[in-house]
């Protein structure tokens, strides 16, 4: 059995890890843990994935060096016990070609899971009952506020990871699923179970718009005064996302109209200032990027890297493995 290296410092082992992950981990090779809090010495870290077969990897590992696949002539591949891969790439990781699978799938169960919770909740207006009840109010709005979770559109932005299980979460419901993701053909989008729309058709038409695209130059400010004025009247919108995917000044002027309702869990920048109007307003649920993994959530991580483990030693695709070739592409 091949030697498998965790590169990984102490503070991400106890927040992704625990022994009974380490336990499968060991039934397919010779677990070597990282027993320091950094990676300042670069050469220890050399030193550490000696002859590794497989190398993982976290959130504030070091690049896969040079050196570092130098002193792995054996290895399988990279798992990132993280979302994005790129912070472990390096150029000679690519142009050696590498295989490396990354954890956003992982997490991005969390974060579908989180959008549903928003998009009933505020659709059932928890958040503004909520704040009547706080001041003796009872049920004089419920008419007014309330929209129940069914015969809906629910318009779904972006076809990735994330996207694909917020389709298929709502496939619980009685609502039509509509997307916007202009690199899946029609084809593509019936196969996941929504259907393929504009983004103008999908902000228009939609009574809850769920934001699940990657950060990437042609996202940015993809959510602006344009298509937030074709939202209909009640409607609400979420971003789980990233913060640069939204216009946040156009989103605010939107908002100050009162015709919409926000679920907005990432900003730009991250925190948002302390007098930005996202924080005060009446139809704004504004929360602390906790859509993701956050502390036992984090342990599907976990459970990811171990699956995809036993599907590189067999000489299989890993679920997620990446192309390298498609990194402008990715978040």
């Amino acid at each position: 059995m091949g030697k498998i290296a965790l590169l990984v410092n102490k503070k991400q082992q106890n927040r992704v890890f625990n022994e009974k992950y380490y336990e499968k981990i060991r039934k397919f090779g010779e677990l070597s843990i990282y027993d320091r809090e950094d990676f300042e010495d670069l050469e220890y870290a050399t030193e550490f994935v000696k002859g590794a077969e497989v190398i993982i990897t976290s959130w504030n590992s070091p690049q896969i060096s040079g050196e570092m696949l130098d002193a792995c002539p054996d290895l399988k591949g990279v798992i990132h016990a993280a979302g994005s891969v790129k912070p472990v790439i390096s150029d000679e990781l690519i142009k050696r070609k590498v295989r490396i699978t990354g954890s956003a799938v992982a997490i991005g169960e969390g974060v579908a899971e989180t959008a549903l919770g928003f998009a009933i909740s505020a659709c059932k207006s928890f958040y503004k009952l909520s704040r009547d009840t706080a001041n003796k109010i009872w049920d004089e709005n419920r008419f007014e506020y309330v929209k129940d979770f069914y015969d809906i559109n629910v318009g779904v932005i972006s076809g990735g990871f994330v996207g694909r299980h917020m389709v298929k979460l709502l496939k619980n419901f009685h609502v039509d699923i509509l997307m916007y993701d202009p690199i899946l053909s029609e084809e593509e989008i019936e196969k996941i179970g929504a259907k393929k729309v504009s983004l103008e058709e999908l902000m228009s038409e939609s009574d809850v718009v769920t934001i699940h695209a990657p950060s990437i130059p042609a996202t940015d400010n993809m959510i602006n005064k344009e298509n937030l004025a074709l939202m209909k009247d009640g409607a609400v919108l979420i971003n789980t996302a990233r913060g640069t995917i939204i216009n946040e000044q156009d989103l605010i002027e939107e908002l100050e109209k009162g015709r919409i309702f926000a679920c907005i869990d990432v900003t730009n920048p991250e925190p948002p200032a302390p007098d930005n109007k996202l924080r005060f307003m009446d139809n704004v649920v504004l929360t602390p990027h906790i859509a993701g993994t956050v502390t036992n959530g984090l342990k599907r991580i976990a459970l990811h890297v171990c699956e995809e483990l036993e599907r590189l030693l067999n000489g299989k695709k890993m679920r997620t493995e990446v192309n390298l070739d498609d990194l402008s592409k990715m978040a």
